[in-house]
């Protein structure tokens, strides 16, 4: 990939799948919900083509059929919401970036280049995360549904935070792994960039370059 265009005063970044490894996290806690009801064990390969596009759809497509009588889509994010925050929040828990995500981080902080974080993983999920987060980095922001107001792929959240850090659309990059994602770029209108092999299904759109590893941003924006 040639060097972009233009350099970048601001990178928005997915979390699942892009920045940190989660899905092991994410099977064991619906696994062990599964377990709790007597349901069958679901690998991480199936676990991972129902993420990014939040958690009360993962819910919807991993956890339905083991619903009690009257019992709701939202009824079930909420039982797994809390086996979930039980499981992150152990102190022994710690978050696996994926390979080249702290070498990139460290190099935006050399280059003063800001940095935040558009997910659709619920805010008391990721509050979680949070101080392990911030360790890594100085992130401007993390947004999440409930602060942008709706999920990805509406690009309302990219666009609330191009404004909170005064940055146009051409100043401006969009990192994910999904075509939750690349469809929130291209809906914000600003240059995205795809990560190979995360979660979710790859589907249309696709990003404006793609990565096989997230380092390989570095050489981008040299």
């Amino acid at each position: 990939m040639e060097r972009l265009s233009f350099s970048p005063k601001l990178v928005v970044f997915d979390l699942d799948g892009t920045l940190i490894d989660s899905i092991g996290d994410i099977a064991s806690a619906v696994n062990r919900f599964r377990t709790s009801r007597g349901g069958s064990h679901l690998t991480e390969e199936t676990v991972r083509g129902a993420v990014g596009h939040g958690a009360r759809e993962l819910c919807k497509a991993l956890l339905t059929d083991l619903a009690m009588a009257d019992e709701s889509t939202e009824d079930l994010y909420q039982a797994f919401r809390a086996i979930y925050i039980e499981e992150a929040g152990l102190p022994d828990h710690q978050i696996r970036w994926l390979p080249g995500a702290l070498e990139l981080l460290q190099h935006l902080n050399q280059r003063q280049i800001a940095g935040a974080i558009l997910t659709n993983k619920p805010r008391r999920v990721t509050e979680v995360l949070r101080p392990q987060l911030t360790k890594a980095f100085p992130w401007k922001q993390i947004y999440c549904p409930e602060d942008a107001g709706t999920p990805k792929p509406d690009p309302a959240g990219l666009h609330q935070l191009m404004d909170l850090n005064q940055c146009r659309v051409d100043q401006t990059v969009y990192v994910g792994d999904s075509a939750v994602d690349f469809s929130t770029g291209k809906a914000a209108g600003v240059l995205t960039l795809g990560l190979r092999g995360g979660y979710g299904q790859i589907t249309p759109p696709e990003p404006d370059h793609w990565m096989a590893e997230i380092s390989e941003m570095i050489p981008l924006i040299d």
